[in-house]
C-alpha cells in the first residue's frame, strides 16, 4: 500500500513543479497568483498525504494553517489587482478630461 503514497507524491510534486514553471513565465499579476495559489493547495495535499503516511496529526495542523494563509494571501492579492485597475481606470479618464 505503501507504493500509492509514493506514488500520489511523485504525482504532487510533479504538479509543483509544472506550476512553478507557469508562475515564472512572464504573465500578468493575476496569473502568477493564481500559480502560487495552486503550489499552496498541491503542497496542502502532499502535507495530507504525508500525515496519512506517517500517522502524525501535527501534518494536518500545518496543511490546514497552510490553507489558512493560501486564502488570504489569494483575497489580499485579488484586491491589490482590483485597485491597481481602478486606478489606471480613473487615471486615463484623467487624462482624457479636456482642461
Amino acid at each position: 500500500m505503501t507504493w500509492v503514497w509514493w506514488a500520489a507524491l511523485v504525482m504532487l510534486f510533479a504538479a509543483v513543479a509544472v506550476t512553478i514553471a507557469r508562475a515564472v513565465r512572464p504573465g500578468t499579476v493575476s496569473d502568477r497568483a493564481v500559480a502560487m495559489d495552486v503550489v499552496a493547495s498541491v503542497i496542502q495535499c502532499g502535507l495530507f498525504v504525508g500525515a496519512a503516511l506517517a500517522g502524525d496529526g501535527v501534518l494536518v495542523d500545518v496543511a490546514l494553517t497552510l490553507g489558512l494563509l493560501g486564502f488570504l494571501s489569494s483575497v489580499t492579492v485579488a484586491r491589490f489587482v482590483e485597485r491597481m485597475r481602478t486606478t489606471a481606470a480613473s487615471a486615463a479618464v484623467t487624462e482624457e478630461s479636456p482642461r
